[in-house]
C-alpha cells in the first residue's frame, strides 16, 4: 500500500459519510465500515483539526463532511494524514536521491508520483461515494442472482 493504513481508513470514512450534511457519529461509521472505534475516532478528529470534517459533541451530533464532497479531493486527505510532503523524497531511501545524484528507480518514480499526483487532486470524496453506491447496486444484483 502506498499509504498509511489510516489514510485508507479517512478516504472509507468520507466516502461513507451522509451528502446531505446530517451528523454521524464515529461509533456508527465504525460499525458501518468494520473499524476499530477507536482508532476512526482518532481519525476522524485529525480530519476536524484539518478542516475536512465539522463534529458536535452530543446526542446529535457526531461527524459531517466541512464541505460538499465534490469539492474536498483525495489530494486533501492524504495531506491531511501522511503531511504536505507525503509523496516527497527517495522512493529507495536514499538521502541524496535528487536530479543530479539519481537512484536507480528516481525517473521511473517521478513519472508515477506525477500521475499520482494529478489523480488525486481531480478524484473526489464525491467521486468515492459514486464508486461506493455502484459497488453496493453491483453486489445486490449478484447476491439477487445466486439467491
Amino acid at each position: 500500500m502506498l499509504f498509511s493504513t489510516a489514510t485508507g481508513y479517512a478516504l472509507r470514512a468520507l466516502a461513507a459519510l451522509p451528502a446531505d450534511g446530517t451528523f454521524s457519529l464515529a461509533k456508527d461509521l465504525a460499525s458501518k465500515l468494520e473499524l476499530p472505534g477507536p482508532y476512526l475516532a482518532k481519525i476522524l478528529q485529525g480530519l476536524v483539526q484539518a478542516g475536512l470534517l465539522e463534529s458536535v459533541r452530543g446526542p446529535k451530533g457526531g461527524f459531517r463532511l466541512a464541505r460538499p464532497s465534490d469539492r474536498i479531493t483525495v489530494g486533501e486527505v492524504v495531506a491531511a494524514m501522511e503531511g504536505p510532503d507525503a509523496m516527497a523524497g527517495c522512493v529507495m531511501g536514499f538521502p541524496s536521491c535528487g536530479d543530479d545524484h539519481p537512484c536507480p528507480l528516481h525517473e521511473a518514480w517521478g513519472a508515477v508520483k506525477t500521475q499520482v499526483a494529478a489523480s488525486m487532486t481531480e478524484a473526489t470524496i464525491g467521486d468515492l461515494q459514486h464508486l461506493d453506491l455502484q459497488h453496493r447496486k453491483e453486489a445486490a444484483r449478484r447476491h439477487l442472482k445466486r439467491g
